[in-house]
């Protein structure tokens, strides 16, 4: 009989109260294989508002990268997902940060984004969703509008980067 890997992932959540009665929420998360469930079994804990806070800082410092070589360097490097270089790869043929300084990508930096403010950060998986108020400037059109986007991050490498 061939033997399946089931894999299930969940979150527990464990509560407890501090001195103030407020809630302190820890989350677990157990990841179970095998079909029996007797073997590979893993817990990771982990503080889900430390996630939210590395998102939100992660997307602030890619916001604040001026166009200039160096910095289209770290933002290929250091933010940008496997997804969308993997974008960058097909529509472009570039295949690495060298190749993305080269192309002299002035449009993929056209708009300088400040978050103004936060609403909400969304954990799914290895997505956060950051609801905030954010500034816009155009660097072509010399406008500022101001817009509540949606901010999608992806947990990659031990690291957020953008989708």
């Amino acid at each position: 009989m061939f033997k399946y890997i089931l894999l299930i992932s969940f979150a527990v959540l464990i509560s407890c109260s501090n001195n103030n009665d407020k809630e302190n929420i820890k989350r677990v998360e157990i990841i179970l294989t095998d079909e029996d469930f007797k073997e590979n079994v893993e817990v990771k804990k982990y503080d889900e508002d430390k996630l939210k806070n590395l998102a939100l800082s992660s997307l602030k410092e890619f916001y604040s990268l001026p166009y200039n070589q160096d910095s289209v360097r770290i933002a290929y490097e250091k933010f940008y997902s496997t997804n969308y270089k993997e974008v960058l790869r097909k529509s472009r043929n570039i295949k690495n940060a060298d190749e993305y300084v080269q192309s002299d990508p002035s449009l993929d930096f056209e708009f300088e984004t400040t978050i103004e403010k936060v609403y909400d950060i969304k954990l799914e998986g290895q997505k956060a969703y950051i609801d905030a108020d954010s500034s816009v400037y155009d660097r072509i059109e010399d406008t500022t509008s101001k817009a509540r986007q949606t901010f999608v991050m992806s947990y990659e490498n031990n690291k957020w980067v953008i989708l």
